[in-house]
């Protein structure tokens, strides 16, 4: 059983996670293993199987907690931490926030059983009332932040108190990230509207225990023995048969946020090829095709389940509209029809080509095979048609002319500074690509920024100054 559960977890590491699930589950069936537990609850949930990655989490919590070994605590923070990340995609905001919170509690060394009251901290309305700015600033408890390092000296010297600084606790990168994890959390919270039911809170600091409901399966392919010679070779799983994955399973995993002219809609899908992808907007639909889909890898150009269509939850200028695409993500900057407006949702994905309402004009995906993204500095194309605008005068701007009467919207996008963009970088980023923005940001003093997890994870980022300025170390 020990084989199945360390090639379930090395499975979950690659990312096969449709390979890792029967392997752990062969293996759970002798041992409720914390750590097998939490990969499974990690496979589980990238295959948009919710309830049994939650299931696994809570059982991975409650079976850490009772058995108490030397990787217990490491096991429950990391079973806080997995259960914020489910309640996140369900959209329970408020939910996902209190376990970061519990997650980065624990990583401070404070009591499991602790009645810290967080679940409590609600309004009138019994809406969660606790705010990014409150998450951003909640940094007193840092574990590691002790008087061995230099502001700690520092804070001696200048004769500081050196009451509120923290012993090291082992879990230091455990706190971090959680703590960048409800930055993301609580920024997504502040922008859904009042009656948003993921601002409720329905859950508890201690999940009650669920049962083991794993029933005895058929061993999956044997598992080759190593050898000096042989080379690993990946674990094959037969591909789902056509049409055989819900519809649910299918869907992408979307973020949005939006201004007084835009709406940006992030949708996370991996490996789409720019070249390839046909992205064609209308007034209440955007469509986009092809699509690769993780859970379906039979899936191919053409097929139903390579197609998307965006039902909007508002209506947008089609000519003013335009996308960009990375290896993960396709991203779609929808132009508001009404400047101003607030949408209280982007809308909703369906897999397959959806008909346009009657009246409208239905996405032409053949029109839009050759769109590529529009600059973001260029004025959306056909859009002074459409619309009367000044004359926009010559300017050595980096942004281009201006039309002066659109000033003050231009000045209320100004408000949106650096900070503002870190903020929205933050919240569109994966937890890999956070771990890598602080990593490179700290090593570096605040010179680098990257978000490549692979290229910073084994190396130290080196300073770079900008030109004409000189680095030196600094010494007590």
């Amino acid at each position: 059983m020990t084989t199945y559960g360390h090639k379930g977890v090395e499975a979950v590491q690659n990312r096969d996670y449709a390979a890792a699930i029967p392997l752990l589950d062969k293996a759970l069936e002798s041992s409720n293993s914390p750590a097998w537990l939490l990969a499974r609850s990690q496979a589980h949930k990238h295959l948009k199987n919710y309830d049994a990655a939650l299931h696994d989490a809570e059982l991975a919590y409650h079976t850490a907690a009772e058995r108490g070994s030397g990787n217990s605590r490491k096991q429950m923070i990391e079973a806080q931490y997995r259960r914020s990340v489910i309640y996140h995609t369900l959209r329970r905001y408020a939910d996902a926030d209190c376990c970061a919170k519990w997650s980065m509690l624990l990583a401070e060394g404070r009591p499991a059983r602790e009645d810290d009251g967080v679940e409590k901290n609600v309004d009138q309305d019994g809406n969660y009332s606790v705010t990014y700015e409150d998450g951003v600033g909640d940094t007193k408890g840092q574990p590691g932040q002790g008087a061995d390092d230099k502001m700690g000296m520092l804070s001696g010297i200048m004769g500081g108190s050196s009451s509120s600084t923290t012993a090291k606790t082992g879990f230091e990168a455990d706190w971090k990230r959680a703590y960048i994890w409800r930055s993301q959390v609580l920024g997504v919270l502040k922008t859904v509207p009042e009656d948003h039911p993921g601002r409720k809170i329905s859950v508890t600091k201690i999940p009650p225990k669920p049962q083991k409901t794993v029933a005895k399966k058929p061993d999956p392919k044997p598992v080759p023995a190593p050898s000096d010679n042989a080379s690993k070779q990946p674990i094959e799983t037969p591909a789902p048969a056509p049409g055989s994955v819900p519809d649910e399973q299918l869907k992408l995993r979307v973020d949005f946020y939006q201004n007084n002219q835009d709406v940006t809609v992030s949708l996370f899908v991996k490996d789409a090829k720019k070249e390839d992808l046909q992205v064609a907007f209308s007034k209440h639909q955007v469509q986009i095709s092809p699509l690769p889909r993780a859970t379906a890898s039979y899936v191919k150009a053409g097929d139903r389940e390579a197609t998307s269509t965006l039902l909007l939850g508002g209506e947008i200028n089609p000519s003013g509209s335009r996308w960009s695409a990375t290896p993960r993500k396709i991203e779609l900057v929808l132009r508001k029809a009404s400047p101003g407006a607030k949408w209280a949702t982007w809308g909703k994905e369906e897999i397959g080509a959806v008909a346009a309402e009657a009246g409208q004009e239905a996405p032409d995906l053949s029109a839009a095979a050759s769109t590529e993204p529009m600059p973001a500095q260029a004025a959306p194309a056909g859009l002074a048609a459409s619309s009367p605008s000044g004359p926009a005068y010559p300017t050595s701007s980096k942004t281009g002319p201006k039309d002066w009467e659109k000033l003050a919207d231009e000045e209320e996008d100004d408000k949106q500074d650096v900070n503002f963009f870190f903020k929205q970088l933050y919240k569109g980023a994966t937890p890999e690509q956070q771990r890598a923005m602080m990593k490179s940001f700290t090593e570096s003093n605040g010179t680098s920024l990257s978000t490549d997890w692979e290229d910073v994870k084994a190396r130290k980022v080196e300073m770079i100054p900008p030109d004409g300025v000189e680095a030196k170390k600094w010494d007590p």
